[in-house]
């Protein structure tokens, strides 16, 4: 009997001790669903993006811009606005993979607007995200 005590105490303490080490290197860990489907997108893939998601502008952005965890090339971004009309905005061809990356947008009326990414690592990996944002 003392036997399987002392087998079932080592079980639950090598479960727990996983279970930390697995938190300590998930930064998500211990988050409840409703508090990660509440986290910045940013914040959930490392890319921050001016204009920021759901940012509320007083003026239309002149650019579009993308800061990386890691060096990345801007392939595509299409903007979505008022009346879903599509714009694909130009890419200059050819740019090295940067961390940060900048595209001009074209002259944005007031409303709300999308903005779909698509970037390209030197390794060939992809991310892409879309952006919300509004001009007053």
């Amino acid at each position: 009997m003392n036997r399987l005590i002392i087998a079932s105490l080592a079980l639950v303490s090598a479960v727990a001790l996983s279970s930390a080490a697995q938190a300590q290197s998930n930064p998500h860990a211990g988050m409840s669903a409703q508090e990660h489907a509440a986290m910045p997108a940013a914040a959930a893939s490392g890319v921050i993006t001016t204009p920021a998601d759901n940012a509320m502008l007083s003026a239309a952005p002149k650019t579009f811009t993308a800061t990386f965890p890691h060096a990345m090339t801007l392939k595509a971004l299409k903007l979505t606005g008022p009346a879903t009309e599509t714009v694909d905005v130009q890419i200059a061809a050819g740019t090295a993979p940067q961390t940060t990356v900048s595209t001009p947008l074209p002259t944005l009326a007031p409303g709300s607007y999308s903005a779909a990414w698509t970037a390209t690592g030197s390794d060939g990996h992809e991310m892409n995200g879309t952006v919300r944002f509004m001009v007053h």
